[in-house]
């Protein structure tokens, strides 16, 4: 002999008990949710701000990296630039572009005049 309980269970199992369940919890999880619905909200804002601060955080990540790569190429620059000026500044390419104006340079030591 089955008990009132398990005929009411097999009888939920049908459609309409399962709709009539649902809506119940529907209503309780409803009513909840405005009890519960500040936490909720604020949840939602931190949720927000993360999501903000990840991208900004992205952002600064690829700005100095850019940063980094525009400094390595300054770097680049300034390092090619000094080689070549300190290449133009041998006495060896200083004669020769002399050497076009029409300079020579001395093959004998200079003479010190000494006044007396």
């Amino acid at each position: 002999m089955e008990s009132q309980n398990e005929k009411e269970n097999k009888k939920d199992f049908s459609l309409a008990g399962l709709l009539r369940k649902a809506d119940a919890a529907g209503e309780m999880g409803f009513m909840q949710l405005f009890t519960h619905l500040p936490f909720v909200l604020f949840l939602v804002v931190l949720a927000a701000l993360h999501i903000a601060n990840s991208h900004l955080a992205e952002a600064y990540v690829r700005d100095i990296a850019a940063k980094e790569k525009q400094a390595q190429q300054m770097r680049w620059e300034y390092l090619s630039a000094t080689s070549g000026m300190m290449q133009q500044s041998k006495q060896s390419s200083v004669a020769v572009l002399v050497e076009e104006q029409g300079l020579k340079p001395l093959r004998v030591p200079p003479v010190i005049v000494e006044q007396k």
